[in-house]
Formats: structure tokens, C-alpha cells, sequence
């Protein structure tokens, strides 16, 4: 699916678009702060995972948070919206980006 929604790309391990481990200036990266989001049940999850970990070990001078939402599965927040958790989840989402 990856080559035919990104059709130059190299694919999930060496494209660093889509693998932060195989970008070699992470480090560069513009911002201060990341904020990821994980669900348990979510076959991406370990890729959000590894993403905190390579910011944090790749010299990037910032500051990230890892947020995981236990018993969830992907986009839950898109399937129930109302829900207690995914009203928290666009709780921090919005604090985070209103942070000065």
C-alpha cells in the first residue's frame, strides 16, 4: 500500500518520511516539543513508540511526550468521538498546541 500511496518511496525502513530512524538529521529537526499519541490495540503502535525513542536518543535538542490510551484500537477517537477518552485525547491534544 505504501508504493502506491507514495510511489517514490523507498519504503517503511529506509524512507525517512515514513522512518524516523533513517533520517540522518533528525537531530536539525525545527521544533521544540513532540507530542504522539499510541493506542493499545493499534498495529502502529510500536512505530509510534520507536518514534519518541529515536527523537530522544538522536541528539534533537526538544522535548517529547509519548501519550498511550489503553484498551483502544485505531482511530477510536474517529469511530466513538464522544467518548471519555477521546474527548482526553483532544483535551491534550489542545493544551499542547496552546502551550507558549
Amino acid at each position: 500500500m505504501i508504493q502506491f500511496l507514495y510511489p517514490g518511496s523507498s519504503g517503511t525502513d529506509s524512507d525517512p518520511k515514513l522512518n524516523p530512524k533513517a533520517d540522518p538529521d533528525l537531530d536539525k529537526m525545527g521544533c521544540e516539543k513532540v507530542l504522539v499519541f499510541v493506542v493499545e490495540k493499534d498495529w502502529l503502535k510500536s512505530r509510534g513508540v520507536e518514534y519518541c525513542e529515536t527523537l530522544k536518543n538522536s541528539g534533537w535538542k526538544g522535548s517529547v511526550e509519548l501519550v498511550e490510551n489503553e484498551g483502544e484500537d485505531h482511530v477510536f477517537y474517529k469511530l466513538n468521538p464522544t467518548c471519555e477518552k477521546a474527548l482526553l485525547l483532544m483535551q491534550k491534544l489542545a493544551s499542547f498546541v496552546n502551550q507558549a
